[in-house]
């Protein structure tokens, strides 16, 4: 009788498991608010922008954001493409066009390019904005995945003050 219950039991579960929703670890998020300045020159052009993350180590994790007319120009985001722009990624889902000046939104919920979850941690953020006949901004920011935060980013000359705000998961 208790080989019968086991067993009763063990199909129960079984079946139960096959019916209830998955559950997966809940993922961080960015929202990143960057300012591309109004600036006074000519002939102006529109910056292109990187965002990725990297490991403290800085190998690289992902690519939150990609701005550039062409993909022949990737290049010109040197600090993103030594660590990304070699690679093979399909960087089809977050490329964009180039943007005027303006404040704009990057929101990530925590996947990679693959569509795979980013564990937890501490991370690098980085942020690339350079501007053809222009000037060029690199910031390197340290972030943890973990906890809830909003960081300041300023930049010199071709992004204004921006912002990274974590929520942890």
């Amino acid at each position: 009788m208790q080989k019968l219950n086991t067993l009763i039991s063990a199909v129960i579960l079984f079946t139960a498991a096959l019916f209830l929703p998955h559950v997966t670890a809940a993922q961080a998020e960015l929202e990143i608010e960057i300012t591309l300045p109004d600036l006074d020159v000519q002939p102006y052009h529109r910056p292109y922008v990187a965002v990725w993350l990297e490991t403290p180590e800085r190998k690289h994790v992902t690519t939150l954001a990609l701005w550039v007319e062409k993909a022949e120009w990737f290049k010109d985001l040197r600090q993103w493409w030594r660590k990304a722009g070699k690679s093979d990624a399909n960087f089809d889902g977050i490329t964009g066009a180039t943007k005027r000046p303006g404040t704009y939104t990057i929101n990530w919920h925590g996947k990679d390019l693959a569509n795979n979850a980013v564990k937890p941690g501490k991370y690098l953020l980085n942020l690339e904005v350079v501007r053809e006949e222009g000037g060029r901004d690199y910031t390197r920011v340290a972030i943890d995945l973990t906890k809830d935060g909003k960081i300041t980013i300023d930049g010199t000359n071709e992004y204004s003050q921006s912002f990274v705000t974590i929520i942890a998961k």
